[in-house]
């Protein structure tokens, strides 16, 4: 899946290949790339950029830089590493493994298991067995995953007032579940067990909810949560870099803030480390990576905050 991502992200790759050589390609790799940081462990290695636009490898034991600033994107070990390069006007990307040895990119597509859902006239769903949905009412215009919640199951839907509801399968609204957004989060509260929901009210104020009403940072969140990995959500109050002002991290399971909104840093991302390949959507995978935060600052310059919040940035 992650060498799809690079092919996808590099977009004229393929014709890279075509137009120069393999070997070449990889000699020129493993001059700038491998053998700079052949020494070193490779889920030590972070990105690092002066300006955002080309990066480096830094070391974070030894807060080291170890190449130039040759890369396109910034990318980590976990465990392979997605290794792309400028030369003239052309971009070229390669994969690299935890033993330094350098792969052929492979493109490979999955097909999703569709099943085939009816739209009827009869209020609220129904679903089969394995609780997938097998019809629904055809005016829901949204319809998410079914949750189940003590024997009985529920999905979001907006209404044609463009209000968010949970329903059960007879169509009825579950109480204390009207508000303008509903999204589920797919995590579980770690107290209860129970299904947390993404909320914004018609107010303004957006927070947590689960599916017995119990509410967390309800009106304290500044946004939808982004790019959720190994059950941590960005919080930011702009989409774009240059509209944050203020962005922390939140946790997903605990419903508590890991960072705290703040103004110092522009935390736009998250990332982590990892030796071997994991499923970054399941929590029990955290004590398998090293979580950072990508992030920036007044100059300029982009790095990474650990798990704790506090800057990793190089030695002068």
């Amino acid at each position: 899946m992650k060498r799809i991502l690079l092919a996808l992200m590099l977009g004229i790759g393929v014709l890279g290949f075509a137009q120069n050589s393999e070997e070449k390609l990889e000699k020129m790799m493993k001059k700038q790339i491998v053998d700079k940081i052949k020494n070193y462990k490779p889920t030590d290695l972070v990105p690092y950029s002066k300006d955002g636009k080309k990066w480096a490898l830094m070391d974070v034991k030894s807060r080291k830089i170890l190449t130039d600033f040759v890369l396109s994107w910034p990318s980590t070990f976990n465990p392979e590493f997605m290794a792309d390069i400028n030369i003239g006007k052309s971009n070229y990307g390669i994969v690299i493994n935890t033993n330094y040895d350098i792969l052929p990119l492979v493109i490979a597509c999955s097909i999703p298991e569709w099943f085939d859902v009816e739209k009827t006239d009869e209020l609220g769903f129904q679903v089969d067995e394995q609780g997938r949905m097998t019809a629904y009412n055809k005016d829901y215009e949204y319809i998410s995953k079914p949750i189940l919640y003590k024997g009985e199951y529920y999905i979001i839907i907006i209404k044609k007032d463009k209000t968010n509801v949970l329903i059960n399968q007879k169509g009825e609204e579950k109480e204390g579940f009207h508000f303008k957004e509903i999204l589920d989060i797919y995590y579980k509260d770690r107290e209860i067990g129970e299904n947390v929901f993404y909320v914004e009210d018609f107010e303004g104020k957006r927070g947590f909810v689960t599916m017995s009403g119990k509410k967390k940072l309800y009106g304290k969140l500044l946004s939808r949560i982004y790019y959720p990995t190994l059950g941590y959500g960005l919080q930011k109050d702009g989409f774009y870099l240059n509209e944050i002002k203020k962005s922390g991290v939140v946790d997903l399971v605990t419903q508590e803030w890991l960072i705290k909104p703040q103004e110092k840093y522009k935390i736009y991302r998250i990332i982590y480390t990892s030796s071997e390949e994991i499923d970054d959507r399941k929590i029990e995978n955290r004590n398998k990576a090293t979580i950072y935060f990508l992030a920036t600052d007044q100059s300029g310059q982009r790095f990474v905050l650990d798990i704790k919040g506090n800057s990793i940035l190089p030695k002068e």
